[in-house]
């Protein structure tokens, strides 16, 4: 009786495994060692949803200060030594407030300023200035208010 060399893998008695099935399998094994499965994709998903909310909440509060809101409503160049700004400023009530009324040229040099304040007692006031400047402005703006 003489001996043969198995031919197959060792767990395959009948010998008939191809060695197409061997990296099909091979290749299942890897995907699924590589893959988040649903549970991971969930949890990367709420985090992700969680960490872009806290950013666009601290981005829309940046640079505010709370309760006072201040809006350039017109401005118009009259001449080349003069602008004139429309602004509404609104605040709480009994906080007295001051804002910073300004002219620029082509380059956003500032090239004129006037400090206004808002007084205590009233919530909202709109108001005109009129800024003499040293050449011809751009544009103009009510900026940086804040509570006095």
């Amino acid at each position: 009786m003489a001996l043969s060399a198995p031919t197959g893998p060792a767990s395959d008695p009948a010998g008939d495994a191809s060695p197409r099935s061997a990296a099909a399998d091979a290749a299942a094994t890897e995907a699924a060692r590589r893959g988040l499965g649903p549970l991971g994709w969930i949890v990367i998903g709420g985090l992700t949803t969680v960490l872009a909310a806290g950013f666009g909440i601290l981005y829309m509060h940046v640079g505010q200060t709370p309760g006072i809101s201040a809006q350039t409503t017109t401005w118009n160049v009259r001449d080349a030594s003069t602008v004139e700004v429309s602004y509404e400023v609104s605040k709480p009530e009994g906080e007295r407030v001051r804002c910073t009324v300004d002219a620029f040229d082509g380059n956003f040099e500032v090239i004129a300023q006037r400090q206004i304040v808002v007084p205590a007692g009233r919530k909202r006031i709109a108001g005109v200035e009129t800024l003499t400047t040293p050449r011809r402005a751009n544009g103009a703006r009510v900026r940086d208010c804040a509570a006095a």
